[in-house]
């Protein structure tokens, strides 16, 4: 397995275990699950100090298809109940959902593995304002104090500024080095002895790139069979399988509704679903989607009209794929003009009354 030199004396240790790729550096920030509206502002502050430098996003960033290949997941030692509590702080908090709420199974799994324990001790600074950060904390157990100097006071490295916020069990922070590279934007220094989780940057980046690339291969072996896409090429799909979000949807779920703005184009994955359409005779089914890649809720992209019918998962529920209004337009251009003649082929309420 590949392996990568020592981190920086930055609180960010980790134990002997499978290494990736040498890590670049990252830039992070404080935040917290739940503040206060005092706290609050006083990140916004954080964040616009952040904000000053030249972002690029991991995501961003080039990552070529044999180092994703060779990369070897870390699977850190963790309790169950230390793993669930990760595992709750990625599903129900509401920077962690930004990050990592597209991932399930297998995938979020991993991502829990990489976690590892950290010791902290009373006093010591786990990340330096100004310093460049590559990992993100959760804290399992104590507490630290969050101080920034700010710009107007003139940056003196050996004082830490104001204090402005104190985190507890629970809390995360560091998260902006998973996305970004820029100077750490706060000091937080540990009040008590505190244990928390820790998640480099070069994993999160990594794992991200191996689930992008399986969910692309996932997608591209059905995508291409769908009657719809067989205008666009290879670069096309492979556009369209990148942003692609997968949903699941439970039996007699709606997916969308009559009556509603359009913001998504689905295509069915799996599963079976149904369009219904009321009026003043009740809700009629007016047309069924029972194979993959059907597709719907373009009418209402194409015209900026309202959904001209419900569509409800039926049978045992379905799973569908979906792309945002923006990138409908920007990436199914080629095949606008076949949706529009298609448009005028769906069934019409007035047509079912007559049954």
């Amino acid at each position: 397995a590949p392996h990568r030199p020592a981190p920086p004396p930055l609180g960010c240790d980790r134990p002997p275990g499978p290494r990736a790729p040498a890590r670049p550096a990252m830039g992070c920030a404080s935040s917290q699950a739940k503040s206060s509206p005092e706290e609050d502002e006083e990140l916004k502050k954080v964040r616009a100090m952040q904000d000053r430098g030249k972002r690029a996003g991991v995501a961003a960033e080039s990552v070529d298809k044999e180092t994703i290949k060779d990369y070897v997941k870390p699977n850190h030692p963790k309790d169950q109940a230390q793993k669930d509590k990760v595992l709750a702080t990625l599903s129900k908090n509401d920077k962690m959902k930004v990050l990592f709420g597209h991932l399930e199974g297998d995938r979020l799994n991993d991502v829990v593995n990489a976690f590892y324990l950290k010791d902290i001790q009373i006093g010591e600074n786990v990340i330096k304002q100004g310093d460049q950060g590559d990992c993100l904390y959760i804290i399992d157990t104590g507490t630290v104090d969050i101080f920034v100097n700010r710009p107007g006071q003139g940056f003196n490295a050996a004082d830490k500024g104001a204090k402005v916020l104190t985190l507890g069990s629970g809390a995360v922070f560091g998260e902006l080095a998973l996305m970004y590279k820029a100077p750490r934007a706060a000091t937080v220094t540990a009040v008590t002895q505190v244990k928390a989780f820790v998640l480099d940057a070069i994993d999160f980046k990594m794992l991200l790139a191996q689930s992008s690339q399986a969910q692309y291969a996932q997608y591209e072996g059905w995508l291409k069979e769908v009657e719809l896409l067989k205008t666009l090429n290879q670069y096309e799909l492979s556009k369209i399988a990148d942003i692609l979000e997968s949903a699941q949807y439970k039996p007699g779920q709606d997916i969308i509704t009559q009556g509603q703005s359009g913001d998504r184009f689905y295509i069915l994955e799996n599963g079976t679903a149904a369009a219904f359409i009321s009026g003043d005779g009740g809700e009629k089914e007016v047309k069924k989607y029972e194979r993959q890649g059907d597709y719907f809720g373009e009418i209402a992209l194409l015209t900026a009209e309202p959904r001209k019918a419900t569509v409800r998962a039926t049978g045992s529920g379905c799973a569908a794929v979906s792309l945002k209004k923006a990138d409908f337009e920007e990436l199914m251009g080629p095949v606008s003009d076949i949706l529009k003649n298609h448009a005028d082929k769906y069934p019409q309420y007035a047509d079912f009354l007559k049954k």
